[in-house]
């Protein structure tokens, strides 16, 4: 039997420029003169390093009744810069879970550095290097290239064998470095057929599909030869990530494979890209998902003592759930869609991975009377879900929705310091999957609650010429959850955290309230000191000190992708400056306002008796901007250091002659 292996291609267009090609030797071990002479790349001078060739091939062997796909990778990379000096830091993903794993085996990396007419080859070790464990399915395999500096050729080579067919390994044309020439090679077999998914260009440099023209192979009573498909692209800029963007994988040009049908040898076919309605369906049954929630309802009564069941209404018997579970069970920071452990196992551990701790909350919540459900989706870092393709492999947690009084709320029952009706940053990532019988249903993951820092300053200045200032912050939602997580009650991390060469810190002053009351406001006060520019005895100070921000973080000319900001922001300083005797205001900012409907700027001066009161506030009304806002969105950037960063003037006053 001979089948036809068909190829779809989805394309996600954006627009990139086309850059001319250059002339590079793609031999392994064989340096050319122009490489070595290379000091900068013509298409991005300010480039710390560029991908000279990268190449892949996947391709399957026979493992007695069944195949393993084998992935095989070449790089070469130029240092430009002392900045670049990273990229000799190479990191080889790697899957395994349950039965599945991959190997990587024949690793080669060398070094090559021009020094006195003469190319020094400096070779890698393989046994330097070691595994890290990201999560229950996947780790790392990390080894860093020696004898790495400005202008050093750098060039490694490795092997992948895998039993996972599902999905080949992404192939990403496109780095933060810019690279002369990326190329991938696929060899089919009839038996899998998978769909080609090519995001952020819309077309390929090269593309050719053939016949393999080598000897035939034999599979059980099938005789046929390898379909191979070549992609290529040359000069592909950097991809240049700014600030606020959740993952480059949403962005980056690249090719995805989904393994659609199955062949078997018999001439049956197995279709994998189902529905969203037969994937729920699946996971329903599942023993570490549906049946996994279903256990963990027999065990509510126990564990609960029928506390939740004699509550009044919905928010206090959920409150009471997801309480009992924060409180009883942590997190051991690994993310997941399936439970790792049997509901049993899970109680006596009081440990597991995110899909262990928010399904058995939803089994608990169900034995309370609550209509609690699964929601999968996939982590900021981890990209977005494409929703033409119903494949689990997308998603990589689960969080809970819960119809609270008649209202859908999301929760996260691994998060003891977030708010019982909020989801962590790293879930709000556009829309998740509901699972549900006969229905399929998104739901939206996006924040509508504004996040506010309020900052009240108040400056002295002393007869030493320093400023001697207190600060009160107040933070709400999301940024409270910060402080609580990043800066919690810890005196001595606060001290560290907050402190600079030109502020120093009184630590004695620390004074942290409401870390662990979620419903208030966290607060964070503390005294500083710090000298003032003087110039020809004028006192030049920031009435807001260190506290805005002093550096647009968004640099680009313009921007093909969105400005995701997580959640709204809102900023509300106040400071009160004490006029020092014997000095007057020669110089006070201008005020401003700013009211649209995307962002809100106020800046307002007031001088009343001998103090001066600054009021500052902006407002991002959006969690996410569009790419045609990017310039409003940077020209307000602009302005908030703008104002944010104006100094006040102080004069001495003139003795009347």
């Amino acid at each position: 039997m001979t089948k036809k292996l068909h190829l779809t291609i989805l394309l996600f267009v954006l627009t990139w420029g086309t850059m001319q090609g250059q002339n590079f030797s793609r031999e392994f071990g064989r340096i050319g003169k122009d490489e070595i002479e290379l000091k900068h790349y013509s298409e991005d001078k300010d480039a710390e390093a560029i991908v000279l060739f990268d190449t892949g091939k996947s391709y399957f062997i026979e493992t007695g009744n069944s195949f393993d796909v084998v992935f095989e990778r070449t790089t070469r990379i130029k240092i430009l810069s002392e900045a670049g000096i990273n990229w000799a830091e190479v990191e080889i993903p790697f899957y395994q879970e349950g039965g599945i794993y991959e190997k990587v085996y024949d690793i080669e990396a060398y070094s090559y550095n021009y020094e006195n007419g003469v190319i020094n080859k400096t070779p890698f070790n393989v046994s330097n290097t070691f595994d890290e464990k990201i999560n229950n399915s996947w780790n790392v395999k990390k080894f860093a290239i020696p004898n790495v500096k400005e202008g050093t050729i750098v060039e490694y080579r490795y092997k992948v064998s895998s039993q996972y067919k599902f999905n080949l390994r992404d192939w990403e044309f496109q780095w933060k470095i810019p690279v002369v020439h990326s190329e991938y090679e696929a060899k089919m077999i009839p038996f899998y057929e998978y769909s080609f998914l090519l995001q952020g260009a819309n077309k390929f440099d090269s593309q050719n599909s053939y016949t393999d023209v080598g000897a035939s192979r034999q599979f059980g009573a099938i005789t046929f030869q390898d379909k191979v498909y070549n992609f290529t692209m040359k000069n592909v800029p950097a991809f240049n990530s700014e600030e606020f963007i959740a993952s480059i994988n949403d962005y980056i040009i690249k090719l995805d494979f989904q393994l659609s049908k199955i062949h078997q040898p018999g001439g049956a076919t197995i279709n994998i890209m189902t529905t969203w309605e037969d994937m729920n369906m699946n996971l329903l049954k599942h023993k570490d998902f549906g049946n996994y929630i279903e256990r963990s309802e027999k065990l509510a009564l126990k564990l609960l003592n029928n506390e939740s069941l004699e509550l009044n209404n919905d928010k206090e018997k959920f409150d009471h759930v997801i309480e009992y579970v924060k409180r009883n069970y942590n997190w051991d920071k690994t993310r997941g869609k399936y439970a790792s452990k049997s509901p049993k196992k899970f109680v006596e551990e009081k440990y597991g991975n995110c899909a262990d701790i928010n399904l058995f909350a939803i089994g608990l919540l169900q034995a309370s009377g609550i209509d609690a459900k699964p929601v999968l989706i996939s982590t900021r870092d981890n990209g977005k879900i494409k929703y033409a393709y119903p494949f689990t492999h997308f998603f990589n947690y689960v969080i809970i929705q819960a119809n609270v009084d008649g209202v859908n709320i999301l929760t996260d029952a691994t998060e003891i310091l977030e708010l019982d009706d909020r989801i962590p940053l790293r879930c709000i990532n556009d829309r998740g999957l509901i699972i549900q019988k006969k229905k399929t249903e998104w739901i939206g993951l996006e924040s509508v609650f504004p996040s506010e820092i309020k900052t009240n300053i108040q400056i002295g200045i002393t007869s030493h010429a320093l400023l001697s200032s207190s600060i009160h912050k107040s933070a709400t939602e999301y940024d409270a959850s910060y402080y609580r997580n990043n800066y919690s009650d810890d005196i001595e991390t606060i001290k560290k955290s907050l402190e600079t060469i030109d502020y120093l810190i009184i630590d004695t002053t620390i004074v942290i309230q409401n870390q662990l009351n979620r419903e208030e406001p966290y607060i964070l006060a503390y005294k500083q000191t710090s000298t003032p520019e003087i110039v020809n005895e004028k006192i030049y100070l920031s009435p807001f000190l260190n506290e805005t921000i002093s550096d647009n973080p968004l640099k680009q000319k313009d921007r093909t992708y969105p400005i995701d900001l997580t959640y709204p922001k809102k900023r509300i300083f106040k400071s009160t400056i004490v006029i020092p005797e014997g000095n007057k205001v020669e110089y006070i900012p201008s005020e401003q306002k700013i009211d649209n409907q995307l962002f809100e700027l106020t800046y307002s001066t007031s001088i009343v008796d001998n103090q001066i009161i600054i009021l500052f506030d902006y407002y991002f009304k959006k969690s996410i901007y569009s790419s045609n806002d990017y310039s409003k969105i940077k020209l307000y950037f602009n302005e908030i250091v703008k104002k944010g960063n104006e100094k006040i003037v102080l004069s001495k006053v003139l003795a009347e002659t």
